[in-house]
């Protein structure tokens, strides 16, 4: 029987990283569903990834895509910050120069260390800005010493890189499902 595994594997700055993901055991299963799939100009909603290693941040997209989520890569906390706005008192990222629109802002992979404002800061702030929204950061520091940077906040998982995608989507549970 045929099915759909999709691999990918990105060499980044921190390491190789390769997602392993099957997503189909057969080929009817497969064929289902691509035709109950969302056009792909509908997402569902962006997630924002915040990594200064641009290949893994294409890597996350990708796996998004997966979901019907669209990816909005940012290389700092505070290059994020700045495309935030509210409506409706939800999150909304503005992406576009000419022609902007506003996105509502699903959730956030943050890297925790970055250039500037660390991505526990930024969680913090995501986190009073809105509660709810799903975050989850990732690192390639040592667990000694992510202790700098003082105690997740409620609700925030930390994944070590190169991390299992089953984590990651435990992690992003509300999206995801």
């Amino acid at each position: 029987m045929l099915g759909l595994t999709v691999i990918v594997t990105v060499a980044g700055a921190a390491g190789m990283y390769s997602f392993e993901r099957q997503l189909f055991a057969d080929f009817w299963t497969a064929l289902w569903w691509t035709a109950m799939m969302p056009t792909p100009t509908s997402p569902r909603g962006i997630v924002a990834i915040v990594d200064d290693d641009a290949q893994l941040s294409r890597a996350l997209g990708s796996w998004l895509d997966l979901y019907q989520l669209r990816a909005a890569h940012y290389v700092s906390a505070e290059s994020l910050l700045q495309s935030i706005g509210q409506t409706d008192g939800n999150l909304t990222l503005q992406l576009g120069i000419t022609a902007p629109i506003r996105i509502p802002l699903m959730g956030a992979v943050l890297d925790l260390n970055l250039p500037g404002m660390a991505g526990i800061e930024l969680a913090r702030v995501l986190r009073g800005m809105a509660p709810g929204l799903p975050l989850v950061l990732i690192t390639a520091t040592r667990e000694g010493e992510r202790g700098r940077y003082g105690p997740l906040p409620p609700g925030i998982r930390c994944l070590k890189k190169p991390f299992d995608l089953d984590a990651l989507e435990d992690a992003l549970f509300p999206l995801i499902h």
